[in-house]
């Protein structure tokens, strides 16, 4: 036997081995040590689902949205749309439109809370921009491109409810940028510090756009520090009631394609079908490297005749009849094939075709000498066999070319 097919059976043999493992030791769901980027699922420090549990045990009707922003309007009004923008993972930017589909989808009656360091990243600056705040210019500076990494980011401050806000409690954040002095007309400092905001609330339409200046205070780190969740339970429902529907915008700030790609990856059916599919590629693989039984040649009764194609040749130039009906046959569907291939009518002319054949494809034989010979059904029945076969060249020739 060939080395090369040894070597080849024992790859096989391997790969298929390694599949079975993977398949039986891979687990399908994912354990509580996996560090996804920031989502309503993510359980490290910078996630938010510890938030987002309990607000299902609460009975909130949350949602994880993945969705086109363009598709909030199919919900109506009185919903609320959570978009944190953590400084921890990917971060996907906000595109001018999207922008102006979340403005529009507030003014019709809804609730966006955006969180974040929010004139640190050109999107939001250009959204806070659009609602009516006044932006310093954004600084660029190594200071300022290494602050996330600064030993006393992590440092907690309290924050104390605005006097207008109407609220209690203290809030307790990561050292973080406030948000800019000058807001919107009509805007209101619900929470902050010695005169700086940190929280305000945005009228826009019949909505409101609700601005934080950090996202850790969704965080699991964060949550349960102070009164954190009694605030964010406020913000989230300033009326006392809960929205008719609560999401958590996940599409730009940690669930990509790629995560989507490995959550479908997880579905056990899903690997079990690329386990069949991909044993069934090796056995057939394997398949093709052995000869099942003996070989048994075939023996023909009557050997071919090397001249068959002569003989069809010569009984067509006897047989008049049958090569005219044949010439008729391939004029008829060559003409059909050039009207479709042109777009003519079926009543289009042979002058016509002519000319559009001669623009189209000038090198084929000229179409008017050659249909003509098919308007007299006596010249036909007359070509000699010479003519015949320059005729049925002629015709494949322009069928070969309108195919």
């Amino acid at each position: 036997m060939n080395r090369n097919v040894i070597y080849i059976r024992v790859l096989l043999v391997v790969l298929s081995i390694v599949v079975l493992l993977a398949f039986l030791n891979r687990s399908p769901n994912r354990t509580p040590s996996d560090t996804w980027l920031p989502s309503s699922f993510n359980p490290v420090g910078a996630g938010h689902m510890a938030l987002f549990q309990t607000l299902q045990e609460m009975n909130w009707p949350v949602e994880r949205w993945r969705e086109p922003l363009s598709r909030l309007s199919d919900y109506g009004a009185g919903n609320v749309l959570v978009i944190a923008r953590s400084r921890v993972g990917a971060r996907v930017s906000f595109s001018e439109q999207e922008i102006d589909l979340l403005d529009e989808w507030v003014k019709k009656g809804n609730t966006l809370l955006l969180l974040g360091a929010l004139t640190d990243w050109d999107d939001t600056r250009m959204f806070l921009q659009q609602i009516g705040f006044t932006l310093l210019d954004k600084p660029d500076s190594m200071s300022d491109f290494f602050q996330p990494f600064e030993p006393g980011a992590a440092q907690m401050m309290e924050i104390q409810p605005a006097a207008a806000s109407g609220q209690t409690g203290t809030m307790i954040l990561p050292h973080t940028t406030p948000l800019p002095l000058t807001f919107p007309q009509g805007a209101r400092v619900l929470w902050q510090d010695h005169g700086r905001p940190f929280v305000i609330d945005v009228p826009r339409g019949a909505g409101h756009i609700v601005c934080g200046a950090s996202a850790d205070l969704l965080s699991n780190a964060c949550l349960g520090k102070g009164d954190d969740l009694a605030i964010v339970l406020q913000l989230l429902a300033p009326s006392g009631q809960a929205p008719h529907h609560l999401f958590f915008e996940e599409s730009h700030h940690g669930f990509s394609a790629v995560y989507a790609l490995a959550r479908l990856l997880d579905h056990p059916g899903l690997r079990f079908a690329g386990m069949l599919a991909l044993l069934g590629a090796l056995a057939f693989l394997g398949s093709s490297l052995v000869r099942f039984g003996p070989v048994i040649p075939l023996y023909r009764e009557t050997g071919r005749s090397t001249l068959e194609f002569i003989d069809s040749i010569a009984d067509l130039y006897l047989r008049a009849d049958l090569r005219n009906d044949t010439i008729k046959y391939l004029f008829i569907e060559t003409h059909q094939r050039v009207l479709h291939r042109l777009n003519l009518p079926a009543t289009a002319s042979h002058e016509l075709i002519a000319s559009r054949l001669q623009q189209a494809n000038p090198h084929l034989p000229k179409w008017k000498k050659l249909a003509q010979r098919f308007d007299s059904r006596d010249y036909v029945d007359g070509l000699p066999p010479s003519g015949w076969l320059r005729v049925a060249r002629d015709l494949i020739e322009i069928k070969s070319a309108m195919a």
